[in-house]
């Protein structure tokens, strides 16, 4: 059974670029996993779990942009 992961918050260490994304699934979409950051070109993102703020305005956001559709 697949199970939603949790928001997480990328950030660059290198140009302070960072980005909280709520996935709706486990098969993340584009958008929803970064390889290298878009501002720098930066490869070792940190990706940690949002806190509960972030959290809740990433998954608000991502209700909206469904709605809008």
């Amino acid at each position: 059974m697949p199970i939603k992961p949790h928001p997480i918050t990328w950030s660059c260490p290198s140009c302070g670029w960072s980005k909280t994304v709520a996935p709706r699934s486990d098969a993340l979409a584009p958008g929803e996993h970064y390889d290298a950051c878009p501002k720098c070109g930066e490869e070792n993102l940190k990706a940690a779990r949002a806190n509960d703020l972030l959290a809740g305005v990433a998954e608000l956001a991502g209700k909206l942009r469904q709605i809008l559709r």
